[in-house]
């Protein structure tokens, strides 16, 4: 930095405390600009400095803008659709409804266990409520019937207006079944859905109600011969039926139902 000390002031252009002309002024003015940038080709050069650095400064600015703008977009573009196996953030999406959580000490009450010692198997199984989640574990063994479910007891579910039902889980790599049934009726209706091996992340399983394939202890039935009637469903149920030996489990987060607006 240059230095002016105030007797070179004093003497520049004649100014002093008493100068009030206007050309006196001028002339200490640009006798000052001289003492401190050496010559007229130097200050030319600072004062093309200081204009690529404003240029450059709005083309930082302009840029910064456009990547505000495109990550904006993508935060209200939300999710993907159509992701029916994805890793999942916990908050769900707008169009969905809370059918079960496991937020409540008495959520297990509305639960209960079939296992395939109803046909002389040997597999075990069941649920508990741990940390407000739902944990249903236990081992197959397919010397027998070689499953283990677990359901909802009958009740009115409201599901008339759902497309379908949304499931966040965390898995052991193994698949599992969803399913639902209907009042006075011993026909399911299932639909696969698959869990990454390593378990450290939460998925997402939107299961359409009308990928629900019916069918009685094991057998396929025809969809036009026992079509779904969502005004009826009052039990929901997951099921492990791989035909593999070994134990399973599988958390549960939530259960929601959703409404594709896409299809309305």
């Amino acid at each position: 930095m240059v230095k002016i000390c105030s007797r070179e002031l004093l003497s520049i252009g004649k100014v002093d405390h008493f100068s009030t002309g206007r050309s006196s002024t001028n002339n200490a003015y640009k006798s000052l600009r001289f003492k401190i940038y050496g010559s007229h080709h130097n200050l030319a050069a600072y004062q093309l400095g200081i204009m690529r650095l404003k240029n450059r400064t709005r083309s930082l600015v302009s840029f910064l803008a456009i990547c505000c703008y495109f990550s904006l977009a993508v935060n209200l573009a939300g999710p993907i659709r159509g992701e029916t196996n994805r890793k999942s953030k916990k908050v769900s999406e707008p169009n969905q409804e809370t059918l079960f959580n496991f937020k409540s000490e008495k959520s297990g009450d509305d639960w209960i266990v079939v296992n395939d010692n109803v046909m002389g198997g040997r597999s075990e199984g069941g649920f508990n409520i741990k940390k407000k989640r739902l944990l249903f574990s236990g081992s197959t063994n397919t010397n027998g019937g070689g499953f283990s479910s677990i359901r909802t007891k009958p009740k009115s579910l409201g599901l008339t207006n759902k497309d379908g039902i949304v499931l966040r889980y965390k898995g052991d790599g193994r698949t599992y079944k969803f399913g639902v049934r209907m009042e006075k009726s011993s026909v399911s209706y299932r639909a696969d859905f698959k869990t990454s091996k390593d378990g450290k992340g939460w998925e997402i399983a939107k299961i359409p109600f009308s990928s629900l394939q019916p069918s009685w202890r094991g057998v396929k039935l025809s969809l036009s011969r026992y079509p779904l009637d969502k005004d009826k469903i009052q039990s929901i149920g997951v099921m492990i039926y791989d035909k593999k030996d070994g134990p399973f489990q599988l958390h549960i987060d939530w259960i929601n139902t959703y409404v594709d607006h896409d299809l309305k």
